[in-house]
């Protein structure tokens, strides 16, 4: 399954530990594509650098995991959104799953074929069928 985490996304997952840690975590360590692009890294870095400036490693440990992502092309419009223009890429690169907790983007629900889903929704998509093999 292709996985496009969205910027919120990444940086709750690089900055606090929980859910989107371990997200991002195993999406990293299993046989999911993620998926990312120019304007979540320039998004992310501007955030982290304004809002988070003591956490130099969290920086870091972002452009290492953001290098093992496959970038795909930002959608150019609409120029205005670049939630929508995330979306849009997302889509266009044939993305399963485009996660993000931005209220506005999950009420969409579905763009076409791929799923629009909160970083809990993506974690039982992705892996409570094997989570519960292991319990069994």
């Amino acid at each position: 399954m292709t996985v496009f985490p969205d910027t919120n996304v990444w940086l709750s997952g690089i900055v606090f530990p929980g859910l989107c840690a371990e997200l991002l975590a195993r999406l990293f360590e299993g046989n999911h594509g993620t998926l990312t692009s120019e304007l979540v890294k320039a998004e992310a870095d501007e955030v982290l650098r304004r809002k988070f400036s003591r956490h130099a490693q969290a920086l870091a440990n972002l452009n290492l995991l953001w290098q093992q992502a496959e970038c795909i092309r930002d959608a150019e419009t609409p120029i205005d959104d670049a939630d929508a223009r995330l979306v849009k890429a997302a889509g266009d690169a044939s993305a399963d799953a485009f996660v993000t907790g931005d209220r506005h983007i999950l009420d969409c629900g579905t763009r076409g074929a791929m799923r629009v889903v909160s970083p809990r929704d993506a974690w039982v998509l992705l892996f409570a069928p094997f989570d519960s093999l292991i319990l069994d």
